[in-house]
């Protein structure tokens, strides 16, 4: 018996090891892939619109259970210490939230953000942070913020008209926390203070934060040595970077399509459709002197929703192409997600059984939602959608909120309805959820919901610095220096 287990143990890991080899090879290898970082070869080469993950839940803080957090991460894999200049929003950019609230996919309300840095001194040699006074940034309008960014936050209601109202204006981005020395107290002086009142209601927040997205793929990279095909035994390899955070909070009677609180789960106005994107002027000219000048229309160069869809199931010819689409256009990606080519490549190696084309499954998890059935019960659904598919992350902003401190990371699957694939929660376990649910070890397709199946995991179950119970959720940034 031992001896069989370890055989199957072997067996697991080498398939598992395939299984996510396959899915990176097909993408430029820059860094570690994870989640949507680097998914496709423009994206790759183009790190500051690079949207890694999207996140959207009701908000767990004590009192805001009315509210809607929508989280975009971007601009991947930052190192601590990157400094002089560390890590700004692209000023040329136009970073967006969108929601459907009709299921036709296409956004009926749209946040957009817009960055602009400025230069105190021009004269220092250094960058964010400047011995212009005492050298400490203890306040996000200190002298020595040499760099320091301001953003406004536009909205559009699309059904009552196209014109963009301002929101927000003139709202400052924490430095990077670059040290002890430069920036001390990092949360208490400057996260804290860069959470900002919206007209209208809810609160933004625009700055660096802690890579929260945990997964091992580490053992890709070594001759595909992973550590562990599990829950536990894996390692975080995103451990120790920082990402670039949009985190708005909004009522959710402003994103429903009535206008109002839905009364119920399986309301047709409780579930909403949530992406976000990144986008560049389509015209760019170099001068002599070295500047740049932008012209042109706004042209969408990166988009995520669900994660790991554009890294583990749509085709290398499309990568590119998917991130420019509309959700409403996604009936052109469709045939990858009704049969896909990572569960064939389990059945190959693994020795299992997986559900068979069509996966309807899938289907419903990733590009429709899923209906009121009486396998989740008559309280559930995420189902929004015109008959076509349209991928996105799907929210049911009536399913109560679950506490903080009893949260399950692997949401649906392990019996808390709050979470993913009901919006994402910066807690849930989407690499294992993902797994699980591409191997068929789920209750929608129970002939295929057992070992290994329904087992699989990367091992990597939680984030190195824990999460906070308030807005905006992720943890404070890695400091640049770990000196006292």
């Amino acid at each position: 018996m031992e001896r069989k287990q370890k055989v199957m143990k072997n067996l697991i890991q080498k398939t598992f090891a395939l299984m996510l080899g396959a899915a990176l090879l097909a993408t430029p290898l820059i860094s570690v892939q994870a989640s949507s970082h680097s998914e496709a070869p423009l994206t790759a080469r183009d790190r500051f619109i690079d949207n890694t993950d999207t996140y959207a839940f009701r908000s767990i803080e004590q009192g805001r259970e009315d509210y809607v957090t929508i989280i975009a991460n971007y601009i991947p894999f930052q190192q601590p210490s990157g400094g002089p200049h560390f890590f700004r929003w692209d000023d040329t950019a136009m970073y967006e939230i969108r929601i459907d609230n009709d299921g036709d996919g296409v956004e009926d309300i749209s946040y957009q953000f817009n960055f602009q840095t400025n230069f105190k001194n021009g004269d220092t040699i250094l960058g964010q942070g400047a011995a212009n006074q005492d050298v400490a940034i203890t306040s996000l309008d200190d002298p020595d913020y040499n760099e320091p960014q301001t953003y406004s936050v536009r909205k559009i209601e699309y059904k009552k008209n196209k014109a963009a109202s301002m929101i927000a204006e003139g709202l400052t981005v924490p430095p990077s926390n670059i040290g002890p020395k430069v920036t001390p107290n990092y949360e208490e002086n400057l996260g804290k203070k860069a959470v900002h009142e919206l007209q209208g209601g809810g609160r933004v927040f625009a700055g660096q934060r802690d890579e929260g997205f945990f997964v091992d793929v580490g053992g890709v990279f070594d001759g595909l040595n992973l550590k562990s095909v599990g829950m536990n035994g894996g390692y975080d390899y995103t451990k120790g970077f920082n990402v670039s955070t949009i985190a708005i909070e909004v009522p959710i009677k402003h994103l429903t399509r009535s206008g109002k609180m839905p009364k119920s789960p399986t309301a047709d106005d409780a579930v909403i459709g949530i992406w976000a994107t990144a986008s560049r002027r389509s015209t760019t000219v170099i001068k002599s002197d070295g500047t740049r000048v932008l012209d042109g229309e706004f042209k969408q160069v990166s988009r995520l929703g669900n994660p790991l869809v554009n890294e583990v199931v749509i085709p290398l010819k499309l990568k590119d192409a998917f991130n420019s689409l509309s959700p409403k256009d996604d009936a052109v990606a469709a045939p990858a997600v009704l049969d896909p080519e990572l569960p064939k490549l389990m059945k190959a190696v693994f020795g299992i059984n997986v559900p068979a084309a069509p996966r309807n499954d899938l289907v419903a998890i990733f590009a429709t939602g899923i209906a009121v059935n009486p396998i989740t019960g008559p309280n559930y659904t995420t189902f929004l959608s015109d008959g076509k598919p349209h991928e996105y992350i799907r929210l049911n902003t009536a399913i109560p909120v679950t506490p903080f401190d009893k949260i399950n990371p692997l949401g649906l699957l392990g019996g808390d309805v709050a979470g993913f694939p009901n919006g994402r929660r910066v807690q849930d376990d989407v690499v294992d959820i993902a797994l699980r649910a591409v191997a068929g070890g789920t209750p929608f397709t129970p002939e295929f919901n057992v070992a290994p199946n329904n087992a699989l995991g990367d091992g990597a179950n939680g984030n190195d610095k824990p999460f906070l119970n308030r807005f905006p959720y992720l943890a404070p940034p890695q400091a640049g220096n770990s000196a006292k």
